[in-house]
């Protein structure tokens, strides 16, 4: 009886230890997701037909918000976006990417609220993979090079807020 309780202990211990092993190598948080990384580059298709790529906007910062039609943390924080576009100009690039829906659905909101900024689709939702997204909104401001300065999940409160998140890179 002794010996039998001490392979079950053994047993569990074994599964436990792999398991462990398993997390630790495929619960990884992906490369080029964290403050400091080079941000994965992509190319997406845009709402008004054309696409953009990532480092084509390079020298330049870039503003990146991942977003869905039904995140309503995301459609507040619009009018923000829009507005701290407006006043940063031409210095910054502001890209919204929507995770995972159709281009119909995300123009028909777009068009209810008349949102202007560029919005791409990621309908396969491999750009919020590699940029390790699991909460919308989240937003990604990322140097003229091309690095990852800043990351907040969740939405901005005002567009001055944006505008002195966007002042930190200088």
């Amino acid at each position: 009886m002794i010996e039998k309780s001490r392979a079950v202990k053994i047993f569990l211990t074994l599964v436990a230890t792999i398991s462990l092993l398993i997390c630790f190598t495929g619960c990884a948080v992906p490369e080029g997701s964290q403050v400091g990384d080079k941000a994965p580059d992509f190319t997406l298709s845009t709402l008004d037909g054309g696409q953009v790529t990532l480092s084509e906007l390079k020298g330049s910062p870039v503003m990146l918000t991942f977003w869905t039609t039904g995140c309503s943390a995301c459609i507040y924080q619009m009018s923000f976006l829009e507005t701290a576009h407006n006043e940063a100009g031409n210095d910054v690039e502001f890209l919204n990417i929507d995770i995972g829906e159709s281009s119909y659905q995300v123009q028909a909101t777009v068009d209810y609220y008349g949102f202007s900024l560029p919005v791409a689709i990621d309908s396969d939702e491999t750009v919020s993979e590699a940029y390790n997204i699991f909460y919308t909104p989240t937003n990604i401001i990322l140097d003229e090079d091309g690095i990852i300065r800043y990351i907040r999940k969740g939405n901005f409160l005002s567009a001055d807020e944006i505008l002195e998140r966007l002042g930190d890179l200088e």
